[in-house]
């Protein structure tokens, strides 16, 4: 892959390696004190055509949003150890070279990972991962607290469990194939100068896309419970954020705001929608928004140009306001005007 957006420590000694007097040179990234937990052992120093000057291991590390991303190359196999207290992270890991063993500390065995299997594994105190010879990997650490917060989001309400995913998933299925091209799309910007044009939003954006497909297509301890939040909303969520949409139509209305009037999730709410309703909470407002202005035309009570109207309502754009109220009503709301002139 290409590193264009890495710290880089290229190693040619290997006490070098094992000493880690290189994580200096990743600055500004991994810069949390906790990342010092991760040490490195060689397994094995018989490395193929080992010549003097030759660089033994390549260590990148960037950062996009709250995450921390570090890419690894060793020539000669490695183990790396998770000491003292762990690290309050997940790491999803990729591995496009070699395979990369797991002894986990919370689920019994031991797990591989390879060009055809994914690893996800908390940072647990006294974990290890044994890297075979000529290995690459790309691993993305995770806050715990950002999957936990998302997680909450999706499922409506707290969590009393930490998240305990299933360590090794298939890249191959329809699920690991999702992550994958998600990983494979940040690679991609990262090979670029400014990745997603260095916009703040479409990184936050991205970030959250990676972090709820994690929560919904990769296997953990709260699959099941997302499972059914997800699948089975109740008619009664429908009309409570129904009747909030229509007596707050001249209003401005954001949708976590209809999801806490009907006392459940976002996710939930688009679910209930689509499954009792045909359509999404957000068409059902911009619907709501134009019944209100057709019974105000009606009514007589408003009057003005199309973009003034338009602009009552929230409708910025008097172009759109105006396709968007002749698809639903069959007529444009000038011709409701010179129909029903305000007395």
């Amino acid at each position: 892959m290409q590193l264009n957006n890495f710290e880089l420590a290229q190693i040619q000694d290997l006490d070098e390696l094992e000493s880690g007097v290189y994580w200096p040179r990743l600055q500004p990234y991994f810069a949390k004190p906790y990342f010092r937990r991760l040490t490195y052992q060689l397994t094995s120093r018989r490395c193929v055509d080992c010549r003097r000057g030759e660089i033994l291991s390549t260590r990148g590390a960037s950062g996009f949003g709250e995450l921390d991303i570090a890419y690894i190359a060793d020539r000669c196999s490695t183990t790396m150890h998770i000491i003292e207290a762990g690290l309050p992270d997940y790491c999803l890991t990729l591995v496009s070279r070699g395979s990369l063993a797991c002894l986990g500390t919370s689920t019994p065995g031991s797990f591989e990972a390879n060009e055809a299997f994914g690893l996800i594994y908390r940072g647990l105190p006294g974990m290890a991962l044994s890297a075979s010879q000529d290995h690459e990997r790309l691993a993305i650490w995770i806050p715990a607290a950002s999957l936990q917060q998302r997680l909450v989001g999706l499922l409506g309400g707290p969590v009393s469990q930490d998240i305990v995913f299933d360590p090794i998933f298939d890249l191959g299925c329809v699920s690991g194939q999702r992550i994958k091209r998600l990983i494979w799309l940040l690679t991609e910007e990262f090979g670029t100068a400014h990745p997603f044009a260095g916009n703040e939003i479409a990184c936050k954006s991205f970030t959250d896309l990676l972090l709820y497909s994690m929560l919904q297509v990769l296997p953990h301890n709260h699959s099941g419970q997302l499972t059914r939040a997800m699948s089975s909303p109740v008619p009664g969520t429908v009309r409570r954020a129904q009747d909030y949409v229509r007596s707050h139509a001249a209003q401005a209305i954001a949708l976590h705001e209809v999801a806490n009037v009907a006392r459940c999730s976002v996710r939930a709410l688009q679910l209930a929608f689509r499954q009792f309703r045909d359509t999404t909470p957000t068409a059902a407002i911009v619907r709501a928004l134009l019944e209100a202005v057709r019974e105000a035309l009606r009514r007589r009570e408003i009057s003005g140009t199309v973009t003034e109207l338009a602009s009552r309502y929230g409708f910025t754009n008097p172009g759109r306001f105006t396709r968007l109220y002749r698809t639903a009503f069959g007529a444009s709301p000038l011709e409701e005007l010179q129909h029903h002139p305000p007395g």
